[in-house]
Parts: C-alpha cells; structure tokens; sequence
C-alpha cells in the first residue's frame, strides 16, 4: 500500500473519526473492567503538520486549524482532544494555536485511554510506516505493535481475553488497480469475522464518500445492512463542496456497531459546532446521524 496520511492528517475527516473514537473510548473509561482496542490501519501513530506532504495539501489548515484559528476553539472541541493535543506537543491548552506542530493518529488518542488493564493492538502493513509505529509506542508493555493485514485481526484476535473490546476499522480506500472497491468488501468480511467471533464488541467503520462513486457505496450499505449486528448506527459529516479546496472529498461516514449509551448525544453536541466552523459551502453542508438497526 502506497498511500501516506501526511497529505490528510488533522483534516475534516480526521477530526470527525477521531472524536466519534474518543466518544466511544470515554464510555469504556466510566467501568473498571479492562477493554481491547484494535486499530486496523494505524499509520504513523502522529504526524508532524510541517511536513512538506501536509504543507502541499493543505488539508489541516483547512481542518484543524481553522478550528484552533477561532478566539473561541475550547468551546467548539471536546476537553479531551484538546488535552491530547496538548500533551503530544508539550504546551497549554490556550497556547495549541501557536505551538502544535503534531497531529495525533488514532493510536496516539488510543494509547491516552489505556490503563494498567487494558490493551492495545495497532496493526499496519507499508514496512516504512510500521518502523515509525512502532518506534512511537516502543517500550509501552500494553501495545503491541503488529506489521500484518489489520482487516484480519477480527477474526485472529478475537474473542479477547480483556472484557471489552473496541475495533476502529479505517482504512485508505485507494484508487489504485479498483482498491478502492476491495477495501469495501474486505472491511465488510472483516465485519463478518468480528460479529461471529465477539458480536458484543463496538466496532467503527469509517468510510470516504465520493463524488462518481455513489454505485460503490450502494452495494456497500446493502452489504453493511445484511450484517447481522443488533445496533447499526450510522453518522455522515458533509462540510460543503467547493472549488477552492484541493481535495475531492468532501463528506465521510462512520458506521458505528453497538453505539455505546449516549455517544449518539454527544455527537449531536460537538459535531454541528465543528461543521459549521468547517464547512465549504453555507448551502450544502450537512450532519446526518441515523439509527439503522
């Protein structure tokens, strides 16, 4: 796999995934017993937003930092990300705008969850990515850090010996050689594998929507809806299309299977502050979250 999250870190789409994590992961904190979390396709772990990479996108400036850039950003992101973004770059709170020079990935968000009882597994197949992962988390005894095919740890890892288990699937949907579409299908029968060997766990499926890829994501939901989970929610961020931005994408979707209690409030409470200080086009911007099962 060729593809670099350097050229999207901190973007719409990152900001929206990892909060729905952090959502997830803060509800696992409110009981004792130990949980697992999986990240299928980790990446770096962090990313540094003045790599020549995200400089040439511009992605984060129009993601996370232009949320940092309002006088009054501590009341549009959650308490929690902020102190993680603050504790990987060594500042205050109030000093993020001036001083954040890295983004972090959803290990880094995971790792600031873990207790002394729970556990992690981050997985990641590029050999030049899962030198940097593992370096990041090197010496931390509750992770393991694991250069194979994140879409099979479903059914390899599974059920756990911890409790509870969290499983955020999020992978790169290339275009490359009909990648895309393998993605899709591979995160589908990941899914399979999790619902027969933990039907209880959360499971997080993010996913990119497209504009000329609508028939992709048909056969998709119709393959999501045939899944056998109990709870299937389903949340949409859309920040507006326009012809100013240098990415074609401009909405993702996150399935959410097992939706723990009241995450679906907060995401009503922190997403629409963030979409409307992120959105493209004052038309066409949208936050659509549905309860499919």
């Amino acid at each position: 796999m060729n593809y670099q999250h350097h050229f999207h870190a901190g973007n719409f789409a990152d900001i929206f995934k990892h909060l729905v994590l952090i959502f997830c992961l803060e509800k696992l904190h409110e009981k004792s017993s130990s949980f697992l979390a999986i990240d299928t396709h980790s990446g770096l772990g962090k990313y540094d937003i003045n790599h020549e990479k995200s400089l040439k996108t511009n992605e984060f400036n129009e993601g996370l930092g232009k949320i940092l850039s309002q006088p009054n950003f501590q009341e549009i992101l959650p308490q929690k990300f902020l102190e993680i973004l603050a504790k990987i770059n060594v500042c205050q709170i109030e000093n993020l705008p001036q001083k954040l020079k890295y983004y972090c990935g959803s290990p880094i968000i995971i790792k600031n969850f873990l207790r002394s009882q729970d556990k992690a597994i981050f997985a990641e197949t590029n050999p030049d990515t899962f030198y940097g992962l593992r370096r990041n988390f090197a010496g931390n005894k509750k992770i393991l850090c694991a250069q194979e095919n994140g879409f099979e740890l479903t059914k390899s890892k599974l059920p756990a010996t911890e409790k509870r288990t969290i499983i955020l699937i999020d992978p790169a949907f290339e275009k490359n050689h009909q990648k895309i579409s393998s993605d899709y299908e591979l995160a589908v029968e990941s899914l399979q594998n999790g619902h027969k060997k933990y039907s209880n766990g959360i499971y997080l499926l993010w996913h990119p929507i497209i504009e000329g890829e609508e028939k992709i994501l048909e056969i998709f939901y119709q393959k999501i809806l045939n899944l056998k989970f109990e709870k299937i929610h389903h949340v949409i961020f859309d920040i507006g299309n326009s012809s100013i931005r240098s990415s074609k994408m401009h909405a993702c979707g996150m399935f959410i299977f097992n939706i723990p209690w009241q995450v679906d409030e907060k995401i009503k409470l922190y997403l629409p502050k963030i979409l409307e200080c992120l959105k493209m086009n004052s038309d066409k911007h949208s936050l659509l979250l549905k309860k499919l099962r």
